[in-house]
């Protein structure tokens, strides 16, 4: 293996690049770096079937399968990581617990640039001692995991935290160059420092995380038959998160302990105050709770993307006959709406249903109402 760890590479163009790790992320930047900013790219992944789909799909130019025990002392087949060495830029899209290591071990053979997308900065931050790293964080994602469900739109007006270390040595002009790919591929670069980011970060994706599986696991464990049948609507939205993969969540919300847990404690004083005010019926103070949280929210932004997948519902109220569910998949289709999900309820024997269409943001669903409209339906 060629020592690059500590030197700096010439600023050329970012043509090629590699992606550690085809999940939903890793799968989601490969299709974007492919058909948005037209360069070729490399990919490794533990597993061989998800290389071969992301050939079908014209994703990758090449691809190789690494060992998950793959380390900077061995690797099981120099083949996959030779693949490296001419490549501009390295994405480890990987659980947190591993990227200081496939950081090093990528910067062993490639001379360029070498990121991440782990939700948790400071821990890797300090972990990783190379010149070239610059710590990532797509603030994008989804409840579903896994290749067969990224999309080049992923990342489309999300926010994407850059960290770059106080003390790096690594010119600006390298920096600047994965900021313009970042906006190539439909993101917004953001700079923050590792620990700035790591605290927010806790607070809006890793503490409602907690809460949504909290609130599920409550539902589950007093559920005697009744709940499941009342728990739709508003129950459903608030704990969509609560699907994401247990396994993933469980090392995020552990790698993520220093700032998670303080936000749990705040958290669970909040709580508190709604039992007291509860307990000693004490509407003023309930009041000011439901009011400040209620203002809070109501001010937050309507574009761009955050740490959590957005999503907005639009119910369409349908008739009962034959082609009224392709009627409205093929209108949105052709106006380039994209339907997430669909979820189908009857209103009364033989007096038509309703359409529950989910759809990617508020602002494709709004789209989506005046269309639906305009063509004479009745949404809300």
């Amino acid at each position: 293996m060629a020592g690059f760890e500590q030197t700096a590479p010439e600023v050329r163009p970012l043509a090629k690049a590699a992606v550690i790790g085809l999940g939903l992320i890793g799968g989601s930047i490969a299709k974007a770096l492919r058909t948005r900013a037209a360069i070729t790219v490399i990919g490794l992944d533990v597993d061989p079937a998800v290389l071969e789909q992301a050939r079908t799909d014209q994703v990758l130019a090449a691809c190789g399968t690494i060992s998950p025990d793959d380390s900077p002392e061995r690797v099981a087949d120099t083949g996959p990581w030779s693949l490296l060495q001419d490549c501009d830029i390295v994405f480890i899209c990987t659980p947190a617990a591993t990227i200081a290591r496939l950081a090093h071990l990528a910067a062993a053979w490639c001379p360029g640039l070498i990121t991440d997308v782990a939700s948790v900065k400071r821990p890797i931050m300090e972990q990783v001692h190379l010149d070239r790293f610059i710590g990532g964080h797509p603030m994008a994602g989804s409840e579903r995991q896994g290749y067969a469900h990224a999309t080049p739109g992923l990342l489309e007006n999300a926010v994407y935290v850059l960290c770059v270390p106080p003390e790096s040595d690594l010119p600006h002009a390298h920096v600047r160059q994965l900021e313009d790919l970042i906006r190539k591929i439909g993101a917004t670069p953001m700079h923050l420092d590792a620990a700035e980011h790591d605290r927010a970060v806790a607070a809006v994706s890793h503490l409602p995380h907690v809460v949504a599986s909290a609130l599920a696991l409550l539902a589950a464990r007093s559920d005697q038959g009744t709940l499941s049948r009342l728990a739709a609507g508003g129950f459903r939205d608030i704990t969509r998160i609560a699907s994401s993969d247990p396994h993933l969540w469980t090392g995020i919300s552990l790698e993520s302990s220093r700032c998670l847990l303080p936000q749990l404690t705040r958290y669970r004083a909040i709580l508190d105050e709604y039992i007291k005010a509860i307990e000693t019926s004490d509407q003023r103070a309930l009041h000011q709770l439901f009011y400040e949280a209620a203002h809070y929210r109501n001010g937050l932004p309507l574009d761009g993307r955050g740490a959590l997948a957005a999503h907005s519902t639009l119910t369409v109220y349908v008739d009962d006959k034959p082609g009224v569910l392709g009627q409205v998949t093929t209108l949105l289709g052709a106006h380039g709406i994209n339907i997430s999900n669909i979820r189908i309820r009857e209103l009364r024997a033989y007096e038509g249903g309703c359409l529950q269409l989910v759809l990617p943001d508020g602002r494709q669903a709004a789209r989506a109402a005046w269309l639906l409209q305009e063509a004479g339906y009745v949404c809300d």
